[in-house]
């Protein structure tokens, strides 16, 4: 059963012509529109401002306080929209929300194995954003596995697979070196290593081989050993 206008407006669906009675609003005018009761006019003013207004800092910081907070499914996706616009500018900011928004992250290693040869896109609504801003923004997730921030590393470790996983090899060798740095100093934490021996997937080098073939035949937790193995298949078929 197809939603009607009116559903679809309830959970921030705007259509092209809803966009253009708005279009001559100013940015005071649409920042008024931003907190509106009607989700859809949400969704129009989120529309606007990222391509009518520059997105400096305190725009970025405002749509992910509002990320925080919305509840409705369009609303949400015009939201991560407009800050993968602003690519390294939104990372450096976004990073910030990696593992608080929502309740989709795993708190604990799943019950089934991930069979697909391609990259899990992350649950996380800001690790997903950040995974489809591409290798700008990488430098900006690295430090994120430097920060002692254990909630934003595993959100973070996503995001970096994701990208590395799809995208050229140049410079790989010493994100590499981070991941297993990473692996290496919260080792005790299922998710972290788990998460890890993913990401390794995206990287052919002996030494990552060489520890995925390790965890393959050492690991406590046998998901781990069994991502250990998809992650080595992987990379053997590349």
């Amino acid at each position: 059963m197809k939603s009607s206008n009116e559903q679809l407006k309830n959970r921030g669906y705007a259509t092209i012509e809803d966009v253009d009675k708005y279009t001559d609003l100013s940015e005071k005018e649409l920042l008024i529109l931003l907190k509106s009761k009607e989700p859809y006019k949400r969704t129009i003013a989120i529309k606007l401002l990222a391509n009518k207004v520059k997105l400096n800092n305190e725009i970025i910081t405002l749509f992910c306080n509002m990320l925080l907070h919305e509840n409705k499914l369009y609303t949400k996706i015009e939201l991560c929209n407009a800050l993968s616009k602003a690519s390294v500018e939104s990372a450096k900011i976004m990073v910030n929300y990696l593992g608080v928004i929502g309740k989709n992250q795993y708190k604990e290693l799943p019950d089934k194995k991930f069979n697909k040869k391609s990259y899990p896109l992350p649950r996380d609504i800001v690790a997903r954003t950040l995974a489809h801003m591409g290798v700008e923004v990488l430098p900006e997730l690295i430090k994120v596995l430097k920060s002692n921030n254990v909630v934003a590393i595993r959100e973070g470790l996503d995001a970096i697979g994701f990208i590395c996983f799809y995208n050229s090899k140049d410079y790989h060798e010493e994100i590499s070196n981070d991941l297993i740095s990473c692996f290496n100093e919260y080792i005790e934490d299922d998710i972290i290593r788990w998460k890890s021996v993913r990401a390794f997937e995206s990287f052919n080098n002996q030494i990552i081989i060489d520890l995925l073939t390790n965890i393959k035949e050492n690991d406590e937790k046998e998901i781990i050993r069994i991502e250990a193995t998809r992650s080595l298949n992987i990379i053997k078929n590349k």
